[in-house]
């Protein structure tokens, strides 16, 4: 008999975690292996419409810190009516809010999608909470998704729990799509960037980088979601060659669009957009942090995050092709292909299950 999991996120609005999510839960994931309940506490989107329809939905209409009780009671409920086997929880508050409605005899583990040691997004006082009423828990069990991640979280906290490491995945389908090769000063080198517009993703520092670009035919289109009106604005005073997308659905019809994928992120956990660009063969140039580099190995072109000027000299370097990207490019998808394949994941996640 299949095990019942319920899986419990904050929102299904896209994002690392919330597509990462969808995808195990797709048509031919986690269904095949277990029964799969789904909770959210706010915010739907087209994820939901790509969910196995055998899926059941839990919506929860969490309105803020004054709903927090009733919330609880109905994590509690749908546990206990449900005949839930193991929960499976993803971010912050989700993970603390589910382990105090989680009857102690039913096992919780929770994927951390950050590198706990730089997480400047999640506040503060959230962060005490989880860390006091969770994580020092003995009991507890989290998902890290990589060596480095999980590293970092031990040397953070004295964690008594179980500590498991699993990366995650993309879709097969980016596996098939097919990249140009940047050949030597083509008519405009194409860059890609991707993620949400927030701070930690740290695209201003691209405004920067070109600046120094303004007479150069090299252009950067940004995809994400969030509001673009101070980039818009920069980008108006500046000149510069950026334009931004908004958010986007059709990213594997996009990707070969461009010639280069570029992150400047101030600190990340294992970014799908990063391997989505990788299984697709689109070359990498990030931000040299220790998170990025510690699993994209030497299968990108890094650069630091304090000289905009010596960066964007490198990205001139790969358009005269004095920089060979393509290559890169090709060993980064036959990494990628031993790395980060869906069933890869389901088969380590079940084995995880097994344990707890």
């Amino acid at each position: 008999m299949k095990k019942k999991v319920l899986h419990v996120i904050n929102s299904m609005q896209p994002g690392g975690a919330e597509v990462l999510l969808t995808n195990s839960l797709s048509p031919g994931g986690l269904s095949g292996h277990t029964e799969n309940h789904l909770a959210y506490f706010m915010g739907s989107s087209y994820l939901l419409d790509k969910l196995d329809k055998d899926v059941q939905v839990h919506f929860l209409n969490y309105k803020g810190a004054k709903d927090i009780m009733r919330l609880i009671r109905d994590l509690r409920k749908i546990i206990v009516e449900n005949k839930i086997d193991i929960v499976h929880t993803h971010l912050n508050p989700a993970g603390l809010y589910t382990h105090i409605a989680c009857p102690p005899n039913i096992p919780q583990v929770h994927t951390l999608h950050t590198t706990y040691s730089m997480d400047k997004e999640t506040s503060k006082f959230k962060l005490w909470l989880e860390k006091h009423f969770y994580f020092l828990n003995k009991n507890t069990n989290v998902i890290l998704l990589s060596d480095f991640i999980k590293q970092d979280f031990l040397k953070s906290l004295p964690f008594k729990g179980k500590a498991f490491v699993l990366n995650n995945f993309v879709p097969d389908s980016y596996f098939d799509i097919k990249i140009n090769e940047v050949k030597k000063e083509p008519g405009e080198l194409k860059i890609i960037a991707i993620g949400t517009l927030k701070p930690l993703k740290n695209f201003e520092y691209l405004l920067e980088v070109f600046r120094h670009l303004k007479n150069k035919n090299i252009r950067l289109d940004i995809y994400g979601g969030g509001s673009k009106e101070a980039y818009e604005t920069v980008i108006k005073e500046t000149g510069v060659r950026v334009k931004m997308m908004g958010h986007a659905n059709n990213l594997e019809a996009i990707l070969p669009l461009y010639d280069l994928f570029i992150m400047p992120s101030k600190f990340e956990g294992f970014p799908l957009s990063v391997f989505e660009a990788m299984a697709a063969g689109l070359p990498l140039m990030l931000s040299d942090i220790a998170p990025l580099k510690s699993i994209v190995k030497d299968n990108a072109v890094y650069f630091k995050l304090d000289n905009a000027q010596a960066t964007a000299e490198t990205l001139i370097a790969i358009r005269q092709k004095k920089i060979d990207i393509n290559a890169l490019a090709v060993k980064a998808k036959i990494y990628a292909d031993k790395m980060v394949r869906r069933d890869l994941y389901i088969s380590r996640l079940n084995v995880i299950y097994k344990t707890l």
